[in-house]
């Protein structure tokens, strides 16, 4: 089968890294459309932007969110776009990314004897801006930080509920109208759930990998684990199925601290837990205090946010200029 990729970044005042993930599009090794959607930047990413000339097609997104960008880049994109690929302006990729993806895809496909409706990879810190960074990306790489998400560390090529950074099928995009509005982060959930939902598998595969900014203060960090726990809610509100026991396991901690014989046993555990991390982690020696206290704002921040999402609408978030 022949593939034809369009690479779909939405962008909102990404002037200090836009270029590094434009350049990294154009210098696949496999031709690829390039559809930028900006959300009406007012820093200087449009001027940057325009500097690339007819290499790349920017869009006004009047919606300004993700979700929008996605699904007013499904109403552009040429005829013979077979799929899109997932990234955004704070992101890169090696230029070999697409051809490897695209290999890894067809393989696949051979294998299973159908299309698959989307292919993930894995996500990986391409730089650290400070010590805060490498904290974060300390506690992703954790066991107890990662999750079965975006920033899980898996290997190989496996079925699963929770691709990022897709390259989608666009026949299965439009099958399920795309994504939901309504979401403003999680939109990626909400649309994987949806495509399982129509009969689509959905596969990760870990042949390349998006390299991707990290916060890199701790409050952003903060926001960031609020507003993935939030919107968590939302979506295991409209598909039970995406719910994963690990993300409940601060909650159920909680739970036995006054069920146990000794009140303290739990907390104990926890602590000695995230200090074994912080030591086996050694990202300097401020990792031995910065990754558990990363944990630890990422397991209350989440939990809470759990909570939040059961009773409050959503608002775009504050973290990312």
């Amino acid at each position: 089968m022949g593939y034809r990729v369009c690479a779909v970044v939405p962008t909102l005042n990404e002037r200090s890294h836009i270029a590094r993930c434009i350049d990294s599009l154009l210098a696949q090794t496999t031709p690829i459309d390039i559809l930028v959607l900006d959300g009406g930047s007012t820093d200087s990413t449009l001027e940057i932007l325009a500097g690339y000339g007819d290499s790349i097609t920017v869009i006004d997104n009047p919606g300004k969110r993700v979700s929008q960008a996605r699904n007013l880049a499904l109403e552009h994109i040429g005829k013979d776009i077979t799929h899109c690929l997932e990234i955004i302006g704070h992101s890169w990729i090696d230029a070999d990314h697409v051809e490897k993806r695209l290999a890894d895809l067809a393989a696949l496909e051979e294998e299973l004897g159908k299309e698959v409706g989307a292919i993930g990879c894995r996500t990986e810190a391409g730089s650290h801006e400070g010590m805060v960074s490498r904290w974060v990306e300390g506690a992703l790489a954790s066991p107890i930080g990662s999750g079965g998400g975006q920033f899980n560390r898996f290997k190989g090529r496996s079925r699963t509920k929770v691709p990022a950074f897709c390259l989608h099928n666009v026949r299965a995009l439009k099958e399920v109208e795309g994504w939901d509005e309504r979401f403003i982060t999680s939109q990626d959930s909400d649309l994987s759930m949806r495509m399982i939902a129509a009969g689509w598998q959905l596969w990760r595969s870990d042949v390349s990998a998006v390299y991707m900014h990290k916060r890199s203060t701790l409050s952003n960090w903060w926001r960031m684990s609020h507003r993935y726990g939030f919107w968590r809610t939302k979506v295991i509100l409209r598909h039970p199925l995406r719910a994963d026991p690990r993300e409940f396991l601060p909650i159920i901690g909680l739970i036995m601290i006054p069920l146990l014989p000794v009140w303290w046993w739990a907390p104990a555990v926890y602590l000695a837990t995230l200090l074994l991390v912080g030591i086996a982690s050694m990202r300097g020696i401020s990792s031995i205090v910065g990754i558990p206290l990363c944990l630890i704002i990422l397991h209350t921040a989440f939990t809470i946010g759990l909570f939040d999402g059961l009773v409050r609408t959503g608002r775009p978030p504050k973290d990312r200029s």
